[in-house]
């Protein structure tokens, strides 16, 4: 059985690639923070409720709940609460908010901007450690170029 061995600088080549992939996944998620943040800033979103119902800690700490549209619908489930204060709130309890996609927005409440400006800090600091991998593989270990030699 023969092995095969990757060329030179394969590895470099797909961690560049990697890399750009993730920066790529974060712009998408960072443009998607970023218009939600702006539409509750701006009052903007489906009217409703939020029945509270679990406080939950991942990266940072939110409470979650179910939404109901003031103009009916299926009701979203597991949806964040934003822009409340979060000490005033307790499971069971029904916010008025608004639904801007990923979120619901307290009526009255403070836009937070924090996860929108994360996500944009990891998108250039991954993204610059992508292009910086490639044009490093560019230079180290450049794409043979086809034989211009006519073969009959």
């Amino acid at each position: 059985m023969r092995i095969r061995r990757w060329a030179p600088g394969t590895a470099s080549w797909l961690a560049a690639a990697g890399f750009l992939g993730v920066a790529a996944w974060l712009l998408w998620s960072a443009v998607v923070q970023i218009g939600a943040t702006r539409e509750a800033a701006a009052g903007q979103g489906r009217p409703g409720t939020l029945l509270v119902e679990e406080w939950r800690c991942g990266k940072s700490c939110s409470w979650y709940g179910t939404f109901t549209g003031d103009t009916g619908g299926a009701p979203v489930r597991d949806l964040e609460l934003r822009g409340a204060n979060e000490d005033a709130v307790e499971v069971g309890q029904r916010v008025r908010v608004r639904d801007v996609g990923p979120f619901v927005q307290a009526l009255n409440g403070a836009p937070e901007w924090g996860q929108a400006i994360a996500n944009s800090m990891g998108t250039a600091f991954v993204g610059l450690l992508g292009i910086g991998l490639l044009a490093r593989s560019a230079s180290e270990h450049p794409i043979p170029r086809p034989s211009r030699k006519h073969h009959p």
